[in-house]
């Protein structure tokens, strides 16, 4: 499939799991691939490397400069971004919570704001917004998290609307479980990591922690025309967890 021939696409949490992920399926799907990093460059064949702090507001309208410069248009976002950590709220600090919040919620305002003209003079095009399952149900130990990414679920909603009469269509996914660095780091930070992820597999129906492919997979859908129908949207990629 060559879905997004002619497209070009800015992928954000470029360098491992879900953006990585993302990013080689559009590259290989015929798109023109932007990665974001706060790094800045990334050896990724085919894909152009763009610096970005997600969470600053000029990085963010400097680098849709850059590429609308380069490139001549912006067709589809992607704000893949974002940062795990569990606390219960007694014990999450303020500046915890406004890293969750800058990391994983703000950061994809900011990017909307720099990128929606862009792609309203491309002529439409869409943006997919990475939340969670916890955005959908709550998670115990992990209330500012969760409130970061129930964030996402609202905030994608309404920008639907908004951006609807612009051909812009707004959808996310939210992932449970996934093979991640992120998710990685977390089971192997615990003195039993085997007792863990055999609890966090039993969440879900599937009984399997995910692979990040299988959320790219859906992010390609919903960024391609193949979904042209579908706004508004937070879709779960759970393994069936949102549904017990």
């Amino acid at each position: 499939m060559q879905r997004f021939a002619g497209k070009v696409v800015l992928v954000t949490g470029a360098s491992t799991g879900i953006g990585l992920e993302t990013i080689r399926r559009i590259r290989d799907e015929g798109g023109t691939v932007f990665a974001a990093h706060r790094r800045g460059q990334l050896d990724i064949e085919d894909v152009r490397s763009v610096h970005l702090d997600v969470t600053d507001e000029t990085d963010w309208n400097g680098a849709i400069a850059d590429i609308v410069r380069e490139a001549g248009r912006l067709d589809v976002l992607v704000n893949n971004a974002g940062v795990r950590e569990s606390g219960l709220v007694e014990e999450t600090s303020l500046d915890q919570w406004r890293r969750l919040i800058d990391t994983n919620l703000t950061s994809i305002f900011l990017g909307c704001r720099a990128a929606v003209p862009a792609i309203r003079r491309s002529g439409g095009g869409a943006i997919v917004n990475v939340g969670s399952i916890t955005g959908i149900r709550g998670t115990e130990n992990m209330a500012a998290y969760s409130a970061s990414k129930s964030g996402v679920t609202s905030f994608t909603s309404s920008m639907a609307l908004d951006l609807a009469r612009d051909n812009i269509r707004v959808n996310a996914v939210c992932p449970a479980a996934i093979r991640t660095r992120m998710v990685t780091g977390w089971l192997e930070s615990t003195p039993d990591s085997e007792a863990l992820e055999a609890a966090v597999v039993a969440k879900h129906p599937i009984g399997r922690i995910g692979q990040p492919e299988e959320v790219a997979s859906v992010i390609a859908f919903l960024a391609s025309e193949d979904a042209s129908f579908m706004t508004g949207l937070s879709i779960p990629v759970d393994g069936g967890r949102s549904i017990r």
